[in-house]
């Protein structure tokens, strides 16, 4: 009676390898037959050759410059008052006005510098986070139209790195080692994007 218990478990257990061992025969079979479509991204390929990044990065490098020539109008007017001081007498009165006034423009100016950065950062960040939210809108919309089953993203990072750090983050980040051309769509993205973005222009 003992011996019955013991052999009913293992009976169980070969069942169960026995329904694993068919079900793993299947799945790849079922899979072929209906077909997997995979599509690659190169994100930094879409990034470099979307028409609306280009003029938005304009934008931001306009904006960037307009600061830099602030910041540059009010380092002169210090080094001219500067200059002017130091022809002054010691101890003046005017010459101790000046050196007040040095002191006020020079802390006008480190607070303009950082607002100026701050704001460049909060815009560039902006402008990052509105063009990948429209990267991904259409790869999601290719992927729906030309139903996809899968699109990874593809990474192809700089190895030329003098530290291992870096270079172990790198490889570390990349995602795909190889496909073939076939199954890379980033010129279809690119071309969908400049596509809707010309269209936007046109309604302004």
């Amino acid at each position: 009676m003992k011996n019955s218990f013991v052999r009913i478990p293992n009976l169980c257990l070969v069942l169960v390898l026995l329904v694993s061992i068919t079900t793993l025969n299947i799945i790849p079979v079922t899979a072929e037959t209906k077909g997997f479509k995979i599509g690659i991204v190169d994100i930094s390929g879409v990034f470099e050759k979307y028409e609306k990044r280009k003029n938005l990065d304009q934008g931001l490098k306009d904006l960037e410059k307009e600061f830099q020539d602030e910041i540059n109008k009010k380092r002169k007017e210090m080094i001219d008052l500067d200059e002017e001081t130091q022809l002054l007498d010691l101890g003046s009165e005017t010459r101790r006005k000046n050196e007040d006034m040095l002191e006020k423009k020079n802390v006008e100016l480190e607070g303009y510098a950082k607002f100026a950065e701050r704001q460049l950062l909060k815009r560039y960040k902006t402008f990052f986070e509105q063009i990948y939210a429209e990267v991904i809108k259409m790869v999601e919309k290719i992927g729906d139209k030309e139903s996809y089953d899968l699109i990874i993203k593809k990474e192809e990072p700089d190895l030329n790195s003098g530290q291992i750090s870096d270079l172990q983050f790198k490889i570390g980040i990349r995602t795909v080692l190889y496909h073939s051309k076939a199954v890379d769509i980033t010129a279809s993205v690119v071309e969908h994007l400049n596509s809707e973005y010309s269209k936007e222009k046109g309604k302004k």
